[in-house]
């Protein structure tokens, strides 16, 4: 049997079925950022790094698992895969660039 779980009918209260329970909320809680889908387009770094050669140009069609670029991370050279098939529409970093997680390093269009 599959329950049904509902957050936030109001800061503090869940209702799972019928019963709707009260909970203590944190102030960090109500102040959190919003989690946003992220988009399957964006190719972007897990690890921080720098840019040690851009196997690809702008306009460039591109295969699932085509590498994009290498880097550098903790004296590690890693590769950039292309998430899917498509063409290579943004180049967000250049050689020798150093980058931070979680940013944004090429767009892959479908």
């Amino acid at each position: 049997m599959q329950e049904e779980i509902q957050q936030n009918l109001t800061p503090g209260t869940v209702r799972i079925l019928d019963t709707v329970y009260t909970t203590n909320v944190t102030e960090r809680y109500l102040n959190r950022r919003a989690w946003k889908s992220p988009n399957p387009d964006i190719v972007m770094s897990f690890i921080p790094g720098t840019v040690l050669r851009l196997l690809v140009e702008k306009g460039q069609r591109v295969k699932t698992g085509d590498t994009l670029a290498i880097f550098v991370a903790m004296k590690m050279h890693n590769a950039l895969l292309a998430p899917h098939d498509g063409v290579v529409v943004e180049i967000f970093v250049g050689e020798g660039d150093k980058f931070p997680k979680g940013a944004s390093l090429f767009e892959v269009k479908r």
